[in-house]
């Protein structure tokens, strides 16, 4: 689509709009109240539940419905590269693996959870966030830092929690249809009913397209359900069932084309938690679930006769927390037990049958308010697993709100990645005696409010990771043969413009470092964003970001050398326009300047796209 045509686009809408408003239709009014940035922000992740942001000593980015919707994305992974010390890479377009970062460490240490509940593959780690979309999301939290003491394995860069929405009071719904350049069609619904002691929220989500080659298109499908029953004072029963399958193109591998190469993924989760309150000092919870995963892969035209692989990694898990008020601490202590069961083939025959790893653990937290302006975070965690041993995990943290609009915090903890089933046991490449990648890390912030409309933060952080597991082509085996130094700090500010419009700016810096004196893989020295975000006017609704990534050390896909990968500026922006209190005109422009650029070197970055669409709402 030419820039004339969506020069013409945008006068539309403002036209129609004008005829709209000329009709009668009331403007929606501009809250007079000035709020503060962070007013009403709340974590669970950080303490395990849920705990005001500014109590807790910690790196803590939390990303509102309100920046979701503004900002009109289909997945998560656009969204957390406005993170401070997040990397995201996505190997080509939509639909294409996509991996975090997290202050540097490897795309495999950082937990993602969904409403505490465990993603992360337990086949060979990590998670891919090209399959996560947005739609019926509340909030994501990310907490940087390691978190194992509270959250176990794969915390060691940090815990990024997807926070589901839940119903409240009446009946309520919308819908959002997007479509535009190469076959673009996405589609939200959603409807939420809560009264009489129950309620429920159900999302539907559809996600199809293609790119730029032949045999890339891509599609995305995720069904949600948030119901529970609640009686007394905050008690809830739920039933949490999310689904997600996706299916992606693979035009090519390195220079050669691959004309029917594709694969397909499926992700099923189902969770039973539980909030009882047993005395307004004493609250128990309690979550029991299942996560179903499948993926597969095909190319009939593989020469080397790999033309199929078949891959079930499921997770169940069990988790109880009892949490006490005890004077200024907050005690909670609790119990985990999960096992990891994986199934893989391929054309060349059974590569894992039912290998399974379990996992018990307990651990113990205290958030302890010293006084008004000083709070302590401790916590330490046991994990035992039936294959690798145990590890311990503490973790202590400090905060000092030392002077008016003045926050301090520092932090040190310890975490690990535990090897994951694949290699631990894969066929001639896997080591059962292999040892869980450990880290030491250290932390210190400082943070400034100017009166209720800017804040700025500084973090600063160091880790070193021990015993990472890589694989020895001396042994043709996973062996804990490296370490690695990070060195890093981050910058953040938000400023509120208007009661409703906010700049956030953020930008890290990192030294990463192997044993050999090389750079991590894919970290840049240098990224970050710039985003102008809320509503500009009455009607309008705006996103606009600019995102920052400098040059990294990567793998060239044809010659498998280690060479440097460019870095890039650009730029999305997204448009909503109030035609009715219910109704909204959408525009979207991904890569507006339509620059040429690879997040993974090897694999183009989508060009200019523009998307169009309506969203409707009830209630």
């Amino acid at each position: 689509m030419s820039r004339l045509s969506i020069h013409v686009i945008v006068c539309s809408l403002v036209f129609a709009s004008t005829l709209h408003a000329g009709a009668g239709t009331a403007a929606v009014p501009r809250q007079k109240k000035k709020k503060k940035i962070f007013t009403g922000q709340v974590t669970v992740t950080a303490t395990g539940e849920q705990t005001p942001v500014k109590d807790v000593p910690a790196a803590i980015t939390v990303i509102g419905r309100h920046q979701i919707d503004d900002a009109q994305s289909a997945t998560v992974g656009a969204l957390l590269r406005r993170v401070p010390g997040l990397t995201v890479m996505q190997s080509g377009d939509a639909g294409s693996v996509t991996s975090v970062f997290t202050r540097g460490t490897n795309s495999n240490q950082t937990l993602v959870l969904f409403d505490g509940v465990r993603l992360n593959s337990p086949y060979f780690g990590g998670y891919d966030f090209s399959q996560l979309p947005t739609a019926g999301l509340a909030r994501i939290e990310v907490v940087r830092g390691p978190y194992s003491a509270l959250w176990g394995a794969d915390a060691v860069g940090g815990v990024i929690n997807l926070i589901p929405a839940r119903a409240r009071a009446g009946l309520s719904g919308s819908v959002l249809t997007e479509g535009g350049e190469d076959g673009w069609a996405r589609f939200e619904g959603q409807l939420s009913y809560a009264g009489h002691g129950m309620d429920l929220f159900v999302s539907g989500f559809h996600r199809d397209g293609h790119g730029q080659l032949a045999n890339s298109a891509f599609d995305l499908n995720q069904g949600l359900m948030d119901a529970g029953w609640s009686w007394g004072r905050g008690n809830r029963l739920g039933l949490v069932v999310q689904s997600i399958a996706g299916d992606t193109e693979i035009p090519f591998s390195g220079p050669v084309m691959t004309p029917r190469r594709h694969q397909s993924s499926s992700q099923t989760l189902a969770a039973v938690p539980l909030t009882w309150h047993v005395t307004p000092r004493w609250t128990l919870t309690a979550t029991v679930s299942h996560v179903d995963r499948s993926f597969s892969f095909r190319d009939p035209d593989d020469a080397f006769g790999f033309t199929r692989s078949d891959t079930s990694p499921d997770t169940d898990q069990a988790r109880i927390v009892s949490t006490h008020l005890v004077g200024r601490h907050t005690l909670s202590w609790g119990g985990a037990w999960r096992q990891d069961t994986v199934d893989d083939s391929s054309s060349f025959g059974v590569n894992l049958d039912d290998r399974s790893v379990t996992t018990t653990s307990a651990f113990v937290q205290d958030l302890w308010r010293i006084t008004n302006r000083i709070r302590l975070l401790a916590g330490a965690r046991w994990d035992d697993a039936d294959r690798w041993g145990s590890q311990l995990s503490p973790r202590l943290g400090v905060g000092w709100a030392f002077a008016p609009g003045w926050d301090a915090h520092a932090s040190w903890g310890e975490a690990f990645r535990q090897p994951s089933v694949g290699e631990l046991y894969f066929p001639y490449s896997g080591n059962p005696n292999l040892n869980p990648e450990t880290s030491i890390s250290w932390e210190a912030g400082i943070a400034r409010s100017f009166g209720p409309r800017l804040r700025i933060e500084l973090n600063a952080f160091r880790t070193h990771l021990g015993n990472l597991i890589d694989f020895d082509y001396a042994t043709y085996t996973f062996m804990n043969v490296k370490t690695a130094k990070i060195t890093g700090a981050e910058l953040g500010a938000a400023w509120t413009l208007a009661p409703n419009l906010t700049v956030r700016a953020q930008t890290t810096w990192l030294d990463t470092r192997n044993d050999a004196g090389h750079a991590l893989l894919r970290r840049p020295r240098w990224a970050g964003s710039l985003t102008l975000s809320g509503r500009a006017s009455s009607r309008l609704r705006i996103d606009l970001t600019a995102t920052i990534l400098g040059n990294r050390s990567d793998i060239d896909p044809v010659t498998f050398a280690r060479r440097s990968a460019p870095g890039f500026v650009t730029a999305d922006v997204a448009l909503a326009w109030r035609l009715a209190p219910s109704t909204d005109l959408t525009l979207r422009v991904i890569n507006l300047f339509d620059r040429r650029y690879q997040e993974v070197l090897g694999y183009p970055a989508p060009r200019q796209r523009v998307l169009g669409g309506i969203r409707m709402r009830l209630r």
